[in-house]
């Protein structure tokens, strides 16, 4: 009678459960989606982040909320993409869902964002109707046009003239490009037979934490350029990696990892430690926050499972925080805070992302099901390629 009981035992005990699509990303992403908009209220208020918000004076000014927000999304990232690419039937599928999934929800935030949101940022005391004609002329096309097909946040706008973040139409948007990159490389994982191929993602993993360690700890520095027209935060990718990476380690060994109360109590003892009394967050997060992230997610009580069932709004609560802010900033500075600009920016926000959601991206994600109507999309050929 016990190995009748062998299975749903071992089951009770891994940290992921073998029931993959149970499970509270979609909650999650929506919280933190929410979290990056609150922290971006402090940069976007007073014109810098440290010594102003909250988790970033809590952590000696090692990080911000809303940093961490993106590192757990990389996490979330890693651990979906790489299902996705084993469930598409060929790579061609792959990059499909993957292209329909980010990208028309990009090119049309990013375009309101610089065609409209950007020229009614013009608009102030003494020029009631906007400095439109201003605003298109100096239009940096040619930088905005590579900034729009590479996935960047726009530059070479004039815009918010008054607010503490100038011309900064829509800052958030720089991440989106850094996410493509890492699904580039998920196909790489499959180079190799399937059971090296997560073997694989562990070395992806250790070589970019490295990298990370070593740039956290001074020992190599990695120099940032804004003026680069693509990838301008170099020193971020280091960070992405290792925490994509983590994600896609978590799902290819999610049967070899527990759930315990002892590790889930070190990770957030080691989180602490590492922001009151040494400085090392960069080194503790990409391992113990990739396990808080996934006890949650796999959480065997709180269980929110049909978060999404009327949409998923935390893509669009990311690409329309920003402007928004900026806009509620340029024509209420005077009669707020950090924290009252969450409260007006966050409901016009989630309107601008439950727009998003019915109107462009859930439209682009019905393709996929259109697409394999009609055999564009083919199964694989030979299985574990």
């Amino acid at each position: 009678m016990e190995k009748l009981y062998a299975p749903a035992q071992v089951e009770r005990n891994l940290l992921i459960r073998s029931e993959l699509n149970k499970n509270n990303f979609d909650c999650m992403r929506f919280f933190l989606a929410t979290a990056v908009i609150y922290s971006h209220c402090f940069v976007i208020f007073y014109g810098v982040v440290i010594n102003t918000e909250p988790v970033s004076i809590f952590t000696r000014n090692q990080v911000d909320l809303g940093t961490i927000a993106v590192y757990f999304f990389f996490v979330i990232s890693g651990f979906l993409i790489v299902k996705s690419f084993e469930n598409s039937g060929n790579t061609y599928e792959y990059f499909i869902k993957r292209i329909l999934r980010i990208c028309p929800g990009f090119f049309v935030a990013f375009l309101i964002s610089v065609l409209v949101l950007g020229a009614v940022g013009t608009i102030d005391a003494s020029h009631k109707f906007g400095q439109w004609k201003f605003y298109f002329q100096h239009f940096g096309f040619r930088r905005i046009t590579l900034n729009f097909f590479t996935l960047e946040a726009p530059k070479g706008v004039k815009a918010f003239s008054t607010n503490p973040l100038p011309d900064m139409i829509n800052e958030s948007l720089w991440t989106i490009q850094y996410e493509f990159a890492c699904y580039l490389l998920v196909p790489l994982l499959a180079i190799v037979s399937v059971v090296k191929r997560k073997w694989l993602a562990v070395a992806f993993f250790l070589v970019s934490y490295g990298v990370l360690v070593l740039q956290s700890t001074h020992i190599i520095n990695i120099a940032d350029n804004e003026k680069n027209w693509v990838f301008q935060y170099p020193s971020e990718m280091p960070r992405l990696l290792a925490f994509f990476f983590a994600g896609s380690c978590f799902y290819f060994f999610r049967n070899n990892i527990v759930r315990s109360k002892f590790l889930i109590l070190s990770a957030i003892i080691l989180s602490l430690f590492a922001s009151w009394w040494v400085k090392g967050l960069d080194i503790v997060l990409p391992l113990a926050g990739t396990y808080l992230v996934f006890s949650f997610a796999y959480h065997p009580r709180v269980q929110f499972f049909d978060f999404a069932k009327r949409g998923d709004f935390s893509y669009g609560l990311y690409l329309y925080g920003w402007p928004v802010q900026q806009l509620v900033m340029h024509f209420f500075a005077k009669h707020l805070s950090a924290d009252r600009l969450f409260f007006v920016a966050f409901p016009l926000t989630f309107l601008a992302a439950y727009l998003s959601w019915h109107l462009v991206e859930s439209r682009f994600l019905k393709m996929k099901d259109l697409l394999k109507k009609r055999k564009f999309i083919q199964p694989r050929a030979t299985v574990g390629v």
